[in-house]
């Protein structure tokens, strides 16, 4: 989950523009899209599980198509300015496939907030203490999210979803179990920094 609630941002690492470029390959996997549908789709659909600035989207674009991975068709459009509309190839889903059957490290430990609650307790508690407060808030906002669009989900039959749109709520729901730990353990910072009380 790529939320800055939930630690530092990871996009300009070379783990995130890799793993990037698969998400892409993923999308057109799917469906043939124009750009503009792709970045739509990063803002309404994945905006909950994957970062990515439309700049980033539209460069990744243009290095998949010089590697061979996508191509795309220029539509014309009358009285607006011409479309590309871009396509997995044969060699973006070798690609791809690769990619799935490679392992997969674990998540990684470092959230700048734990070294900021040490530091904090140690130099300012009171700073730490609103900065706490400040990042419950936005994730209650994006546990709130979440849980809407679960809401929205579960409004037809989980057994009659397609395979691909199974896999996006079990995305789904594992940003509402992180997101649902992250407020809890925020609470009992909160509860510590307040009156020292720890939970077992």
């Amino acid at each position: 989950m790529q939320l800055e609630a939930y630690g530092p941002g990871l996009e300009s690492s070379p783990e995130a523009r890799m793993a990037l470029r698969e998400v892409i390959l993923t999308i057109l996997a799917r469906r043939k899209m124009t750009g503009y549908e792709i970045t739509r789709t990063f803002d309404q659909v994945l905006v909950y599980f994957w970062k990515a600035s439309h700049q980033q989207v539209y460069r990744e674009l243009a290095s998949l198509h010089g590697d061979g991975c996508v191509v795309y068709e220029v539509v014309r459009q009358p009285d607006k300015p011409d479309k590309k509309v871009y396509d997995i190839t044969a060699a973006g889903r070798d690609e791809l496939r690769r990619w799935v059957a490679e392992e997969t490290e674990a998540p990684r430990p470092q959230y700048d907030l734990l070294v900021k609650l040490l530091a904090g307790t140690l130099v300012d508690k009171r700073a730490i203490t609103r900065e706490i407060e400040r990042v419950r808030t936005v994730s209650a906002g994006v546990l709130k999210g979440l849980r809407t669009i679960r809401r929205q989900c579960l409004s037809q039959p989980l057994d009659e979803m397609p395979d691909y749109d199974k896999t996006m709520y079990l995305a789904l729901r594992r940003g509402l179990l992180l997101a649902q730990a992250q407020v809890a353990w925020l609470d009992e910072v909160k509860d510590f920094l307040e009156d020292g009380t720890l939970k077992r």
